[in-house]
């Protein structure tokens, strides 16, 4: 009887672990995708020094948040997300909006990747 309580207790403790990380994974893939979206609108605006001061914050933002996804996701995915976001601060401050929208864009497909490999789907277990 002991080993069924314990083989249940690990169950219950294994499956409220991937909610956990699935929940975090998810809450910072979603503000992430907001903060996107605001330097693009600030891009689209043309208001050059405020998408450089929030391209400088989304760089902080994810670099402190890519130790814990580090944690949780496949690294290439992130390496390649982190490359990514690298660009951000210069390519504003020199003005290549078509290129900092190019990586904005490449960023937010990534993000969504990184989430949707994260899902509990049968063709992410299998």
């Amino acid at each position: 009887m002991k080993r069924i309580i314990f083989a249940f207790a690990l169950m219950f403790f294994l499956i409220g672990f991937n909610f956990f990380c699935f929940y975090t994974v998810s809450e910072i893939g979603a503000e992430a995708l907001e903060k996107l979206d605001y330097i693009y609108g600030t891009l689209a605006v043309g208001d050059a020094s405020k998408t450089a001061e929030e391209c400088e914050k989304f760089t902080e933002y994810w670099l402190s948040e890519q130790h814990i996804l580090s944690l949780i996701v496949r690294h290439n995915l992130l390496e390649q997300t982190t490359s990514s976001v690298a660009r951000f601060v210069p390519l504003s401050e020199f003005g290549e909006k078509g290129e900092l929208a190019s990586e904005i864009n490449r960023c937010r497909i990534l993000i969504e990747e990184i989430w949707d490999s994260e899902r509990p789907l049968l063709r992410n277990i299998f």
